[in-house]
């Protein structure tokens, strides 16, 4: 069982099953429903709705075994999220979206997606 008082720190992330040892740091958007405000002439409180994608942000360390050129290429992917407190998140269908940038050895990578699932055990 994971220890309540421990705070998310690190991820793990993996492309249809594949790890890729990552420089920390790395960020993800949910995705989902978005609330707009809507204004109204006599009423306050109105939205609408419009639904958005995920997104993972990472450095991934560029090793001998890592091909920026595959990771470019991904464009039906299931991606995993996966926090060192227990929590999981899985976009499925999920593609490489942005061009892929390198500096001292770090590939920004971007994977976007529809909305990430959150995985629970039990």
């Amino acid at each position: 069982m994971a220890n309540r008082n421990k705070v998310w720190g690190q991820t793990h992330i993996r492309v249809n099953g594949k790890e890729y040892t990552t420089a920390g740091k790395s960020s993800m958007e949910l995705g989902g429903i978005k609330r707009d405000e809507q204004e109204a002439d006599h009423r306050a409180g109105m939205f609408s709705e419009a639904t958005k994608s995920s997104k993972i942000e990472c450095d991934v360390l560029v090793t001998a075994d890592v091909s920026l050129v595959e990771l470019a290429a991904i464009d039906d992917a299931t991606v995993t999220f996966e926090a060192d407190t227990g929590q999981t998140y899985v976009v499925r269908h999920a593609y490489s979206g942005e061009i892929i940038s390198v500096t001292e050895g770090k590939a920004k990578v971007v994977f976007m997606g529809p909305p990430a699932e959150e995985m629970r055990i039990g």
